[in-house]
């Protein structure tokens, strides 16, 4: 029996993706309890878990406007939408995957040379938390519509 392959929709992939991004989160959250933490630490685990509710609530609102549509030939999300969403997926997975890295590595690495500076990314260079929530602002506007 032969399978068939239907390409998954431009607005699943990029929910699909932040999923996978809000899963990587948990983990990295949950490493984190698994030691004595820092200040910084602790910072980066209260910045991780706002902005999985954000990207959780992000996510919630594309199932909400793909379940409420009439025809699925009418989806209300424009391509740079998507592409916010898939950049956005992108940049979170880069961040995290850098994360889990240095935890995985060594917690000492952690403590000493690499945590100050991955905030410092996460809230001065990156933002990836206001990238986040204007994504998900963005999405809420397209609900209402």
């Amino acid at each position: 029996m032969k399978e068939t392959q239907r390409e998954i929709s431009p607005v699943l992939r990029a929910a699909s993706r932040l999923s996978e991004c809000l899963a990587s989160l948990t983990s990295a959250a949950a490493k984190l309890e698994e030691k004595r933490s820092t200040l910084e630490e602790k910072m980066i685990k209260r910045y991780f878990h706002e902005l999985a509710f954000e990207i959780s609530s992000a996510c919630s609102i594309v199932h909400r406007i793909l379940s409420d549509q009439k025809e699925s030939s009418k989806i209300s999300f424009s391509n740079e939408d998507l592409h916010d969403g898939l950049d956005l997926a992108d940049e979170l997975k880069k961040r995290l995957d850098e994360f889990h890295k240095a935890i995985d590595y060594d917690w000492n690495y952690l403590e000493q040379y690499f945590e100050h500076g991955f905030y410092l990314e996460l809230t001065e260079n990156s933002q990836l938390l206001e990238k986040t929530r204007a994504f998900h602002c963005k999405l809420k506007k397209i609900e209402t519509t």
